[in-house]
């Protein structure tokens, strides 16, 4: 059962996907998010690499300027 105090608050979640990316042929598609210190989190979607730990070192170099902040980052592969 989802309750209310369950999702993420709006002011507390970013979302910096670029959603007009078209994944290359022979890519997969996958989908990070990080969670920060302050309890905030951010979605970084269409990341497209040939695996998964391709795939964390795009998630760790776009979020290598507040890396200092960042508590976990949750990386999943997509399903399309």
């Amino acid at each position: 059962m989802f309750t209310a105090d369950k999702h993420i608050a709006q002011d507390s979640f970013a979302n910096i996907t670029d959603y007009s990316a078209v994944c290359p042929k022979g890519m997969k598609r996958f989908f990070a998010y990080a969670h920060f210190t302050d309890f905030s989190n951010c979605l970084l979607s269409n990341i497209f690499a040939a695996d998964r730990a391709e795939a964390l070192k795009i998630v760790l170099d776009r979020f290598a300027d507040c890396i200092n902040y960042l508590s976990g980052i949750s990386l999943h592969a997509s399903d399309d």
